[in-house]
C-alpha cells in the first residue's frame, strides 16, 4: 500500500475509519487544511445542513464548505454526537442527533457498545478542588495561567494562623486595586468534553487578571497582606487549585461579574494642568533647576555641595589659633 502523489495527505484510510467512543456512531477521522485533524460523518445532501456546519473533502484533506461537484458535505461529528450537550443546537439537526441517540441506547441494551468514561486524570489525583467550596468559584489569572479559588474572589480568606487566637486568619486576599476582570482562553483540553465547553463558551471566559507578579505571589500562597511576610505557619491548607475545563466547566464565566467597579476619585475628573513652575538655584551662573516646592533661596545639590565645604573652610579661619589664646 502507498500514497498516491497527487494525494495531500498521509492518514491512510483504515486507519481514518473509527467509531465515536463515546456514542458508538461510524466516522471518519481526516487531516484539516490547517494542520489538525476532525472526525467527520458520511455525506448529507447540503441542503439540509446549515452552512456553518458544512465540510468536504478534496483529495484527502478536510476543507469548509461543500463540495460542488455532488452537492454533498459532511459534518463535524461532535456537532451531533448524543454523548455530548448541545445547547445550541441547529432545528435541522435535532433529527439527527435523536436517531444516533436511539441507535447508541440500542447497542447499549444488546451489550455490544459500553460508552469511554473520563477517568480522572494525574492532575486532580495530585490536586484535588478543597473539601469545602462554594456555589461559585472565580479564576485568577496572570498571563495564561489559571488557578481557581474556592469562591468569588472577594470571599477568599487567608489561610494563615491568627497568633492571637490560633485559628485562621479571618482577613480576605482581596484588593480591588491590584487587578481586574479580563477574557482569558479556555485551555484545550482533548476530548469530547472538552471539544463540548469550547464549542459552549467560545473558547473564552472572564477571570481575575493579576499583571504584576511581586503581587501575584501573594496571591498565589493565599494570604493577607499582614500575613504576607508572616513567619506564622498556615492553618490550611492552600486552596487554589490548578483551572481545569474538565472538572471546573461549571465555574466558567462567560459574563463579567459585576460589583467589582474601582471607586472614581472625588471631585470628579481631574484635568492635569502640565508641569509646575520651575525654580533655578539661587547660585549666580548656575543653570540648573527643579518644579518640586522649594523653599526661596534653594540651591542644587551641586552648589549646596559647595556651600558646605566653604563654610567648613570659613568656621576652620575663624577658631582662634594657639598664638591669639597665648596672647
Amino acid at each position: 500500500m502507498y500514497l498516491h502523489r497527487s494525494n495531500q495527505t498521509k492518514l491512510l484510510r483504515r486507519k481514518g475509519s473509527s467509531t465515536c467512543k463515546y456514542c458508538g456512531t461510524p466516522i471518519e477521522w481526516f487531516d484539516r487544511y490547517d494542520a489538525l485533524t476532525i472526525p467527520l460523518t458520511p455525506e448529507f445532501p447540503s441542503r439540509r445542513i446549515p452552512a456553518a456546519l458544512r465540510w468536504h473533502v478534496n483529495r484527502g484533506v478536510a476543507y469548509p464548505g461543500t463540495d460542488t461537484d455532488t452537492g454533498y458535505c459532511r459534518i463535524p461529528h461532535p456537532s451531533v454526537c448524543p454523548a455530548a450537550d448541545h445547547p445550541d443546537l441547529p432545528s435541522e439537526l435535532q433529527e439527527v442527533v435523536l436517531v444516533l441517540a436511539v441507535r447508541m441506547r440500542t447497542l447499549i441494551e444488546q451489550g455490544e457498545f459500553v460508552p469511554y468514561t473520563e477517568s480522572p486524570s494525574e492532575e486532580e489525583v495530585s490536586g484535588p478542588d478543597p473539601d469545602e467550596t462554594e456555589g461559585a468559584r472565580h479564576v485568577i489569572s496572570y498571563h495564561g495561567a489559571l488557578r481557581i479559588a474556592p469562591c468569588e474572589i472577594d470571599q477568599l480568606q487567608c489561610v494563615a494562623t491568627d497568633s492571637k487566637t490560633r485559628l485562621r486568619c479571618e482577613n480576605g486576599v482581596f484588593d480591588l486595586g491590584e487587578g481586574h476582570w479580563d477574557v482569558v482562553a479556555v485551555p484545550y483540553v482533548p476530548g469530547r468534553q472538552g471539544q463540548s465547553i469550547l464549542s459552549v463558551t467560545g473558547g473564552q471566559m472572564w477571570a481575575w487578571a493579576i499583571p504584576d507578579f511581586n503581587v501575584l505571589r501573594r496571591w498565589w500562597v493565599q494570604r493577607c497582606h499582614d500575613h504576607y511576610a508572616s513567619p506564622q505557619p498556615d492553618h490550611v491548607k492552600n486552596e487554589l487549585v490548578l483551572f481545569n475545563p474538565l472538572r471546573h466547566g461549571d465555574f466558567i464565566l462567560t459574563e463579567k461579574p459585576d460589583g467589582y467597579e474601582r471607586p472614581k476619585p472625588e471631585g470628579g475628573v481631574v484635568v492635569h494642568d502640565g508641569p509646575g513652575k520651575r525654580t533655578t538655584c539661587a547660585t549666580p551662573d548656575c543653570s540648573n533647576a527643579t518644579l518640586a516646592s522649594v523653599p526661596h533661596g534653594w540651591l542644587c545639590w551641586r552648589c549646596d555641595k559647595l556651600e558646605k565645604r566653604r563654610e567648613q573652610v570659613r568656621r576652620r579661619w575663624q577658631q582662634p589659633g594657639d598664638g591669639d589664646a597665648v596672647r
